[in-house]
């Protein structure tokens, strides 16, 4: 059995589809954890409309204690030999369970990975069609890891989109109060992973919605990604891992200049925040300068060298940047 761990947190709008896609899978075998994590809007009457519709699902009503909280809570409640994560105002495809779990069964892998699609909400569109081919990547742990760290591969950052194996449910519990929940777990859920199988398939839909927490205004809230990042470095050098801690230290770094951008566009009056990251960010060159040389490809390199020279230039570059593909 597969339990699909889905929080929910003033979502009316979404739900319905959400919950919808979930039922309208062609793999039957599981159960529906719905986490209403103190909705004021009548998310959680949705929650209990469903459950008298269907037996496989379960709710819970909590106070608010953000995702990462919701998400721990259903995890605990869960029962399945495979755990996944939808958040709920995303939808998946009918063939999403039947295809993380397939795979992860035929190849023996504990982490099951499919792409994604992006859908805007105030675009009405999505980011590109489905891809046709199906043939699938297996590769361990570390290499799925590799595949954040050095290539950034959005697909292997986030919680959402695999489906995981009961045995790393200890792994799984997110760090409550914290923004980019995702890059404090995810690599060391993978890290430890015997076999992982990636499919192309993109058989999740991520709703781009303009009320969200990654794209409403500003905060320095944003700043636990920072955070993340650093605690990831960290990571790897305990473990030994050279060639990841490298990579690790490089993203540490890049994030700390575009954060050092946001903020000064963002939060201008904050003088004191942009002096801060400025700072950390020399400091963190100076100590990994060396380390990093063979784990910065070219575009990267030359935007830690303009940040170096002159943050205020870096600025302007990455806002024209930041315009042209906003508007793509």
């Amino acid at each position: 059995m597969i339990s699909i761990i889905v929080p929910v947190y003033n979502v009316e709008k979404y739900l319905e589809k959400c919950i919808c896609s979930i039922l309208d899978q062609t793999y039957r075998d599981f159960e529906l954890i719905l986490v209403d994590d103190g909705s004021r809007d009548k998310s959680g009457g949705i929650c209990d409309a469903y459950k008298k519709k269907d037996g496989r699902i379960r709710v819970f009503h909590q106070e608010n204690k953000g995702l990462s909280g919701a998400r721990n809570a259903g995890l605990a409640r869960a029962s399945g030999e495979y755990i996944t994560y939808i958040d709920s105002d995303d939808s998946v495809d009918p063939h999403y369970l039947e295809v993380l779990f397939e795979n992860a069964q035929k190849y023996g892998a504990e982490v099951s990975v499919c792409g994604y699609r992006s859908v805007w909400e105030d675009r009405g569109r999505k980011s590109r069609p489905e891809k046709v081919k199906t043939s699938v990547r297996i590769c361990t742990g570390r290499e799925a890891v590799y595949k954040i760290v050095a290539e950034n591969d959005r697909k292997m950052i986030t919680a959402w989109g695999k489906l995981y194996h009961a045995r790393l449910k200890p792994l799984l519990e997110y760090p409550q109060g914290r923004t980019h929940e995702d890059e404090f777990v995810t690599y060391r859920v993978l890290y430890i992973a015997d076999k992982v199988v990636i499919s192309p398939q993109e058989l999740y839909g991520y709703l781009q919605r303009g009320d969200s927490i990654m794209n409403s205004s500003y905060s320095e809230r944003r700043l636990d990604k920072i955070r993340a990042l650093e605690e990831a470095v960290d990571y790897f050098r305990k473990e030994g891992d050279k060639e990841l801690e490298r990579y690790a230290e490089k993203r540490y770094l890049l994030q700390l200049s575009i954060a050092w951008y946001r903020v000064s566009v963002f939060l201008p009056e904050r003088k004191d925040l942009t002096a801060r990251l400025r700072e950390e960010w020399l400091a963190g060159y100076r100590a990994y300068r060396e380390n990093i040389k063979d784990a910065v490809k070219m575009t990267d390199r030359a935007a830690l060298k303009i940040y170096r020279a002159s943050p205020r230039m870096y600025g302007v570059i990455a806002g024209i940047f930041e315009k042209i593909f906003r508007e793509v």
